[in-house]
């Protein structure tokens, strides 16, 4: 039987008109009577109903036995009584019409099988009322712009509530209010805050595509444990992206004990993170390392949108503050901006000519006076074209209060994004009460604000969209292949119809089959012995190299067949390639993101240089092209120390055609290496010396 639509969308839960509490009471040390009181307190403009049998009123409100005997239909049941009585109540809030119950009460799937079951029934007798659930092991939701202020932490009652732009989901509860009070003390504004728990029902994703057309948020901050579906992610995130709204997230579990951590906590299964960046930095989302850097870094974003530019002008009181913050710049890859010479012109009227520069350091002024400042030239600096953001850097000295208002005016009357870092203590108390009065971003520290910057620089554009080449066979590469390793040259046979050059070779099954191939080929040749198991086959002396003539091959072939004659299924005469690289192509199966393709530098040594990119699978040649910018290695690729530049086209080609083979087969190919693949010069191409494969259950059935 198909269970009823959902009574409301997610945007009506959000702005609901009648809450009940089921557990409410005076007493603030519980949940029930935490989060009733703070919802009731703190100003929501709608009908509260606390539902307590043992009370007539609470707080002057009439109470209800349950929620099936008030006098109206509610919109949004909180239930936060003991684990053995939510069910219960969940049954009664279905059958009184009830369009979603918010449930407080931990104890569920996150602390076992037992536990997982009640959940599970809950879900099952919600949805045949058509009534949604959020939670279980939450703390509940806040929408600023509607007066909605239902969270059960303390700390609601020290928080202003002022609506602002940032959207929060997170997975943790405590963390939520937390994140969400110190948000707010650093000069967040929050447009809503959901505690989503374990996802029982609505998970992350819905609430993301919510806030992804919700007029009031311009940006939307994540704290994710792990996906309840990963597919639905990423396209909610990409929804996002395309109406604008950068999409800021931390997630934990990145080590092996975080990832144990966060499985205790809401029985998240945790992925890999080197995955998970590359599937982020597609979808638009920005990986952030520090949840409260996060908030400032959103807030930056709701202020003042995205970046134009990624120039930044520093000024500073002290020469060696400025110096400091030029390495730290080096450091995080940030670019200090470059005055052009009009600019210069300007400043020098101002500045000493051989201390002009960015940053500007207000001890260089002609006048030798830190007595009258003024706006040590910010205004004109700030003009500059090259310009897209102002920081300045505030040491001790004197008039420090009247210094720091002076700058910090004429830095918000430029019209452009401006940070303020006190680097004193007590001494500059006054000048961040000033900036505060300005109602601009402050920060204690240069490297809390360069943070901020670099996350308001962050790329949210994702890739092209991939194009599938016209000339690619259709159906499963590996229809009616086994399970497990496939020898070399099947894999390269599979290779080759996708477009992906390989090496002349020739399957042999005795000397003088392996010496008329070698003839064929050409001289010298490789030999190479192949069977399921062998596979790492350098390593097992299965590769023989530049076999001159028949009787080195002869010799070749004596030793390696006497040697793993019992492994052998046969070998191969293969041509002896060369090029200006050696590039590792390789494809893994993500147990929660499907196939990822990995481009890197290294061939044999891959593995310990680690410099390689990964993307999500298809992807656009000009995506692999842009990514492979970021290698370290990327000097060898554009050509260094006079030596040609290599065949990146042909690369990001094979990369695009294999990403492409990965789609067809689905999730019968485990993982796939080419290794290596030699990279010729521009113009001249690649060739495939080496490949492998594995495929995981039926290769043949139906994607």
């Amino acid at each position: 039987m198909t269970p009823p639509a959902p009574r409301q969308t997610v945007a009506q839960i959000m702005r609901p008109s009648t809450l009940a509490f089921v557990g409410a009471s005076e007493d603030q040390r519980k949940f029930g009577g935490r989060i009733f009181y703070n919802t009731m307190s703190l100003g929501f403009p709608g009908r509260i109903i606390p539902v307590n049998p043992k009370r007539e009123t609470l707080f002057d409100l009439p109470c209800v036995p349950r929620v099936s005997q008030a006098d109206v239909t509610v919109d949004v049941a909180v239930i936060a009584v003991p684990r053995e009585f939510v069910l219960d109540h969940i049954k009664d809030c279905g059958k009184a019409g009830v369009a979603c119950c918010v449930m407080i009460t931990a104890g569920f799937t996150e602390t076992g099988d037992a536990g997982a079951a009640l959940e599970q029934q809950m879900v099952e007798t919600a949805r045949t009322h058509g009534m949604r659930l959020i939670g279980p092991n939450c703390l509940g939701l806040i929408n600023t712009h509607a007066g909605l202020i239902m969270n059960s932490s303390p700390s609601m009652q020290e928080s202003t509530h002022e609506p602002g732009g940032i959207g929060f989901i997170s997975q943790s509860g405590a963390l939520m209010a937390t994140v969400y009070n110190r948000g707010i003390g650093d000069g967040a504004r929050f447009s809503s805050a959901i505690s989503i728990g374990n996802q029982a029902d609505l998970e992350l994703s819905d609430f993301l595509e919510w806030m992804a057309e919700d007029e009031a948020t311009r940006v939307i901050t994540l704290y994710v444990e792990g996906f309840k579906d990963p597919a639905r992610f990423v396209a909610a995130a990409r929804k996002c992206r395309e109406a604008g709204k950068p999409v800021l997230m931390v997630k934990s579990g990145r080590s092996d004990e975080g990832a144990r951590v966060t499985m205790s906590h809401t029985a998240s299964l945790a992925g890999s993170w080197r995955v998970l960046e590359a599937v982020c930095r597609e979808a638009g989302v920005v990986p952030v390392d520090d949840i409260n850097g996060m908030m400032q870094a959103a807030e930056m974003i709701s202020r003042h949108g995205k970046a134009s530019g990624d120039g930044i002008l520093v000024i500073s009181g002290s020469g060696g503050a400025a110096a400091i913050t030029t390495d730290r710049f080096d450091d995080t890859g940030l670019r200090l901006a470059t005055f052009s010479p009009e600019t210069r012109n300007n400043l020098e009227e101002i500045y000493e000519p051989k201390q002009l520069g960015n940053p500007l350091d207000l001890g260089a002024l002609r006048t030798r006076s830190f007595i009258d400042i003024e706006d040590g030239g910010l205004p004109l600096a700030a003009t500059d074209p090259d310009v897209a953001a102002n920081l300045i850097v505030i040491t001790t000295g004197p008039q420090m209060t009247k210094l720091a208002q002076s700058l910090a005016e004429a830095g918000k009357a430029t019209g452009k994004p401006t940070l303020v870092v006190f680097t004193p203590g007590s001494s500059s108390d006054g000048g961040r009460e000033v900036v505060r009065e300005l109602d601009m971003l402050s920060y204690e520290t240069t490297d809390e604000a360069l943070r901020v910057i670099k996350t308001w620089l962050a790329p949210t554009e994702g890739g092209a969209t991939p194009q599938r080449p016209d000339d690619l066979p259709s159906g499963n590469p590996f229809a009616g292949a086994k399970e497990g390793w496939l020898t070399e040259y099947e894999v390269k046979a599979v290779l080759a119809r996708y477009g992906i050059p390989v090496t002349r070779e020739q399957v042999c099954l005795n000397c003088d089959e392996a010496i008329a191939a070698a003839n064929k080929i050409g001289w010298p040749v490789a030999l190479k012995g192949f069977g399921t198991d062998l596979i790492h086959k350098s390593d097992e002396g299965a590769v023989a190299l530049r076999l001159a003539d028949a009787t080195a091959l002869e010799a070749a072939w004596q030793d390696m067949s006497g040697r793993l004659w019992q492994r052998l299924q046969g070998m191969l005469v293969a041509e002896m390639a060369s090029g200006g690289a050696e590039v590792i192509l390789g494809l893994q199966n993500d147990v929660q993101f499907g196939p990822m393709i990995l481009v890197g530098l290294g061939g044999v040594l891959a593995e310990v240089l680690d410099d390689v990119v990964l993307l999500p699978c298809p992807v656009h040649p000009e995506r692999v092209k842009e990514r492979l910018k970021t290698l370290k290695l990327w000097p060898v690729l554009e050509g260094v120390r006079g030596r040609p530049a290599l065949d990146v086209d042909v690369l990001a080609d094979a990369a695009a055609r294999l990403s492409w083979l990965a789609v067809d087969a689905g999730d019968a190919l485990e993982e796939l290496d080419i290794n290596p693949l030699f990279l010729r010069s521009a113009g001249e191409g690649a060739v495939a010396v080496d490949a492998r494969a594995r495929l995981e259950g039926q290769a043949s059935r139906p994607k």
